[in-house]
């Protein structure tokens, strides 16, 4: 996480203003309403705050969850900019962290925005956090793809340390109901082309049918 720690100090500088757009259609697709409880998986410096905020209201709750100390430095340097009161921030470790998952507890809403390219273990984190889901919670990912990165791509994986020939909708679609895959505009800058893949939590009634 060490790279990560120095990325914070011009993540936003450099990206803010080419993920903006992107972190708009992914807190559209998490469907949030006021009082919810939504986490942020890999929250880095805390870009999709204030959309959160804005969706969930000042009596919902945000959990920001990152394993970079340096992402979560420029995270609460943002949040203490904006006086928001009802945003947590969580460092875990680059394996995860069942304790933090059972300290949370049931929530409503997850993200994980440009974050499960990057987590090695990516499928064991998404399965943790759906499963923490409340009956109508809901997952969102939205990140880039790649099937077979070129010049540029390869370059993107070496910034961001990530690997963007992952298809992480994929176990989302397994997991879960109403499930969505959204593809926008390709773009050279990001690498691949970005997507937005959303899924509730898939109900199942006493006999172990899918509702």
């Amino acid at each position: 996480m060490a790279w990560y720690d120095i990325f914070a100090k011009f993540y936003d500088v450099v990206l803010e203003r080419v993920y903006r757009e992107h972190r708009i259609q992914a807190n559209t697709a998490l469907n949030l309403t006021p009082g919810q409880t939504v986490v942020d998986i890999g929250c880095g410096t805390g870009a999709s705050f204030a959309a959160l905020v804005n969706s969930v209201g000042p009596n919902g709750r945000i959990i920001g969850i990152d394993t970079s100390a340096g992402m979560l430095r420029a995270a609460k340097k943002r949040v203490q900019r904006a006086g928001w009161t009802n945003i947590e921030l969580v460092e875990i470790e680059p394996g995860g962290d069942k304790r933090v998952l059972a300290e949370i507890g049931e929530v409503d809403r997850v993200l994980c925005f440009l974050s499960l390219s990057v987590i090695k273990n990516w499928d064991e984190v998404l399965s943790d956090w759906f499963a923490l889901l409340s009956s109508e919670g809901r997952m969102v990912i939205a990140d880039v793809h790649h099937p077979r990165p070129n010049i540029y791509g390869r370059y993107v994986e070496f910034v961001s340390r990530g690997k963007l020939s992952r298809k992480s909708w994929e176990p989302l679609s397994e997991l879960s109901s109403d499930f969505s895959l959204d593809w926008q505009p390709s773009s050279w800058v990001l690498g691949g082309r970005f997507f937005v893949a959303a899924g509730n939590r898939l109900l199942v009634d006493s006999k172990g049918h899918k509702e």
